[in-house]
C-alpha cells in the first residue's frame, strides 16, 4: 500500500530511532538525511559530528563527499545535455545517448578498434563498455595521475565483454562525461553548474574538490583505527568527477530528488528534458540481485542508476557511494509513490546508509524484517567487499633478498609510466606517479616484497615480484597494484 502523507508525518520518530540506534551500534561519526514525498521535502536532519576531533555538529546543510552517489547526479546532467533545457533555452542537445563517442572525440582510443568506433555514451553510463572496473584507471588515480592522463591510458586496458557484461567502471563513465562536456563547449565541472546545479538552486553542490574544501560546514572523512573513528585520510576525486567527484548536502540533494521523481520538473519549470531523463531510469543491463535473502527478480543498471524491485514489489531507483577512506552514501527513490530518501555519512562503508534507508522504507510498508536484520544483511554484504584480510607473513624459512643494488632502478610500461625503486635509510622504497608518492617495501621472501599502497587498508598490501636476470640484477617487476588486467609488469629501463 502506498504510504499516505499522514503515515509519512508519523514516521519521523521511527526514522530518528533507526538513525540513533545505528549510530550507537556502529559509533559512526555523522549522518545527514532528507526525505521527499509527493514533491515536497518533508524531513531533513543532521546527526552526530562533522569531525570526531572538533566535535562540530552535523546539520542538514553540512556538505559531504558523495563518492559514487555522484553517478546518478551525473546521469541527470547528461540527460540535460542530451535533451537540452533551461541552460540552453530548451534546444535539443548536440548528441544522443546512442551516439558513438568517437563521433565527437576522434582522439579517443581503446584497446579494441571496433569498440573504439562503436562505444556510445549509453554504453559507458550503463557500465557495459567493456572496460573492467577492477582497474581501468582506478589504480592510476590512486597514485595521483590526472583525468586527461588516465583517459589517454585507457587504450592499454583490455576490453572484456563489450555490451555483454556489466562491469562497474568509474573511468568509463568519466570518459563519457568528459567528452559530452567538451561537445557542449565546456568542461564537466562548469557544465554541471550550468545544466543542473544553478537552475535547480543547488548552491552547495560542486564537482570540484576545492569547492568542497572551501565549505566551512563540511564533514570530514573517517575510518576506524584501533576501534575509534578518526579523520585520518583525505580523498581528492577530481580525476573521476563524473563518477565520484560530487560533494553536496541533503538540502540540495532533496531538490534533485524532487526533480528526478517529477520527470525533470521542479515546481512549474522544466529543467531537464523528460524523455532524456527517462532513459536514465530504463534498465539496460542486468547487474545482480539486490536482496539475496528475499526472492526478488534480478536487478538492472540503467544510466547511472540501479533499477530493481523492492520487497513490496515496487520499482526502485537507487545508487550508493563509498570511499574506503571514509564516505558512505545512498539515494533510494520509489517513483510510483513519489517517495525518496538520501542518506550521507562521513564514515568508511559498512552498510550504514543502505540499512537506514531500507529499514525506514520497510517501516513505511509494514515489511516484517527487523532493523537489526536489515543492518546485519548490509554489514555482511560490505564485509565481503571490504572485510579484513590478514596481510601475508614471511615464511618460516624465507629466502634472503639480494643486495639492494639488484633491485634499485627505474621500471616502466606505457600504462603505469615510470616506477622507481630506491634505497633509503637501509630500506627499499617504491616511488610512483607524477607526484612521486613513496612507499616502503617490506621483504617477504626471495625477490618478493609487499607494501601498503592504500594506507587506509593496511591488511590489503600489494606485492612486488622482481624478475632477476643471470647477472643477479632485476630486469623487470610485477606489481599487483596494477595487475588486475595485466598492466602490472614493468621493464627495467
Amino acid at each position: 500500500m502506498k504510504p499516505t502523507r499522514s503515515m509519512i508525518d508519523q514516521s519521523f520518530g521511527k526514522l530518528d530511532e533507526i538513525v540513533k540506534q545505528t549510530m550507537e551500534r556502529t559509533g559512526l561519526p555523522g549522518i545527514a538525511l532528507a526525505v521527499v514525498f509527493d514533491d515536497q521535502v518533508v524531513y531533513q536532519n543532521g546527526y552526530g559530528f562533522r569531525s570526531t576531533e572538533t566535535k562540530e555538529r552535523v546539520q542538514a546543510e553540512t556538505v559531504f563527499q558523495m563518492a559514487s552517489l555522484s553517478k546518478p547526479v551525473s546521469a541527470t546532467i547528461m540527460a540535460g545535455l542530451v535533451g537540452g533545457g533551461k541552460w540552453n533555452n530548451y534546444e535539443k542537445g548536440t548528441f544522443a545517448w546512442e551516439d558513438p563517442i568517437i563521433k565527437y572525440a576522434p582522439n579517443v582510443v581503446l584497446s579494441d578498434p571496433w569498440v573504439t568506433d562503436h562505444v556510445t555514451f549509453k554504453d559507458l553510463f550503463a557500465h557495459r563498455g567493456g572496460l573492467p572496473g577492477a582497474s581501468a584507471g582506478n589504480d592510476l588515480e590512486l597514485i595521483e595521475y590526472d583525468r586527461d592522463t588516465i583517459l589517454q591510458r585507457l587504450r592499454y586496458v583490455p576490453i572484456i565483454g563489450f555490451r555483454d557484461r556489466y562491469d562497474y567502471s568509474n573511468f568509463g563513465m568519466t570518459l563519457a562525461g568528459d567528452v559530452a562536456a567538451k561537445v557542449a563547449g565546456s568542461n564537466w565541472e562548469d557544465i554541471s553548474e550550468r545544466v543542473l546545479f544553478d537552475p535547480v538552486g543547488m548552491a552547495s553542490t560542486s564537482m570540484r574538490h576545492h569547492s568542497y574544501l572551501k565549505q566551512a560546514n563540511r564533514a570530514e572523512l573517517h575510518v576506524k583505527i584501533d576501534g575509534q573513528w578518526k579523520p585520518a585520510f583525505k580523498r581528492n576525486p577530481d580525476a573521476q568527477a563524473p563518477a565520484g567527484g560530487c560533494s553536496s548536502n541533503v538540502v540540495d540533494l532533496a531538490r534533485w530528488v524532487r526533480l528526478s521523481l517529477k520527470g525533470g520538473r521542479l515546481g512549474d519549470q522544466t529543467i531537464i528534458d523528460k524523455e532524456a531523463l527517462d532513459a536514465t531510469h530504463t534498465p539496460v543491463i542486468m547487474n545482480g540481485r539486490p536482496h539475496p535473502n528475499i526472492a526478488d527478480p534480478a536487478s538492472f543498471y540503467g544510466l547511472g542508476w540501479v533499477i530493481g524491485m523492492t520487497p513490496y514489489r515496487e520499482v526502485e531507483w537507487n545508487h550508493n557511494g563509498a570511499f574506503t577512506v571514509g564516505a558512505a552514501t545512498v539515494a533510494k527513490l520509489i517513483p510510483s509513490e513519489g517517495l525518496g530518501i538520501v542518506v550521507l555519512t562521513n564514515g568508511a562503508p559498512i552498510g550504514v546508509p543502505e540499512a537506514i534507508a531500507d529499514a525506514y522504507f520497510n517501516h513505511l510498508h509494514s515489511i516484517a524484517v527487523t532493523d537489526d536484520e536489515v543492518f546485519a544483511l548490509w554489514q555482511k554484504r560490505f564485509a565481503s567487499i571490504f572485510g579484513e584480510r590478514i596481510k601475508p607473513s614471511k615464511p618460516e624459512n624465507p629466502t634472503a633478498a639480494r643486495p639492494d643494488t639488484a633491485y634499485v632502478g627505474t621500471y616502466t610500461n606505457p600504462y603505469v609510466g615510470d616506477i622507481e625503486i630506491v634505497a633509503q635509510n637501509g630500506k627499499l622504497e617504491i616511488v610512483e606517479g607524477p607526484n612521486h608518492m613513496r612507499f616502503t617495501l617490506e621483504h617477504l621472501d626471495g625477490d618478493t616484497f609487499i607494501y601498503t599502497n592504500a594506507p587506509e587498508k593496511p591488511d590489503y598490501p600489494a606485492d612486488v615480484k622482481f624478475t632477476v636476470g643471470p647477472n643477479g640484477v632485476a630486469t623487470a617487476l610485477t606489481n599487483s597494484a596494477f595487475n588486475a588486467t595485466g598492466q602490472g609488469t614493468l621493464t627495467r629501463v
